[in-house]
């Protein structure tokens, strides 16, 4: 047996080894997932969702509708110099509005947001392995995507109120848990269209709304140095382009905290299957 054939075998044994372990499992299930693929494609729907829902609020607020929107960007990601100006200029107001364009925009996001929310709903499927069919699945998955965007605008508004109260920082944390552990909850169970039990969705649940606090916090760090960054780079383009960049470290989070919450899942129910009966 040459060495090189040898090296082949015991690499095989090593990997048939690891498969039988919980972590080999998780790796298992990341790779069948394709999680670069699904993280990528999954960001690219969140922007085209995004951008449109950005500039359609813009319009509802009124004339100073971009403004509204670019000030809150930089005061969420304390911009300043050419990134707040670049920040100010992408969410601008074009001139005299049209109520078509108004229809337009509104058609775009509805098409944006329904495309974001199949996508994230095909995820959650494949990370618990269920096929995608189902009564009422394309309602339900609507109604987890909304569930989702209300989570990220409820934890915001708890992280700007708590900023402003006494131990701020100390109380942000459990509140932002408090408002998204019942939210993952709730849009879990409806992404898998009501397939798996409450009790099944909670690991899941638990996993999402850590995943999302921290992200959140890394974000306030890191977003603005890629601001800067890119905006120093590309100008106002700069600016799309670090919100693509992290969209797609967020989404991989996403995908991966999926997968992980339906392992933990299966993980615990084969715990609980092997647990010794309590003597009698």
């Amino acid at each position: 047996m040459s060495r090189r054939h040898a090296w082949t075998l015991r690499a095989r044994q090593l990997y048939d080894e690891l498969v039988d372990t919980p972590l080999g499992q998780l790796f298992v299930a990341l790779r069948e997932v394709q999680l670069r693929d699904r993280a990528l494609t999954l960001a690219g729907q969140a922007f085209i969702a995004l951008v449109p829902l950005l500039i359609v609020v813009a319009s509802w607020i009124g004339s100073t509708g971009g403004t509204e929107v670019a000030s809150w960007l930089i005061a969420r990601f304390e911009l300043s110099g050419e990134s707040a100006d670049a920040a100010r200029t992408l969410f601008s107001r074009p001139p005299s509005p049209s109520g078509g364009t108004t229809l337009l925009g509104l058609l775009i996001l509805l098409i944006s947001v329904n495309s974001f929310g199949r996508a994230l709903q095909r995820t959650f499927e494949a990370a618990w392995r269920l096929p995608h069919r189902g009564s009422r699945r394309a309602l339900r998955g609507a109604l987890g995507t909304g569930t989702l965007i209300a989570s990220i605008a409820i934890v915001a508004f708890v992280t700007g109120v708590s900023s402003d109260l006494p131990g701020g920082p100390l109380l942000a944390v459990p509140l932002q848990l408090l408002v998204a552990i019942p939210c993952w909850w709730v849009l879990t169970r409806l992404l898998l269209n009501l397939r798996v039990s409450w009790w099944d969705c909670l690991p899941g649940a638990v996993l999402g709304a850590v995943t999302q606090v921290l992200t959140g916090w890394a974000g306030s760090i890191y977003v603005p140095m890629l601001i800067e960054r890119d905006a120093a780079r590309y100008g106002v383009f700069g600016v799309a382009v670090a919100l693509v960049s992290w969209l797609v470290v967020i989404a991989f989070v996403a995908v991966a905290s999926a997968v992980t919450g339906a392992w933990a899942s299966r993980m615990l129910v084969e715990l609980r299957a092997d647990r010794p009966a309590w003597p009698r």
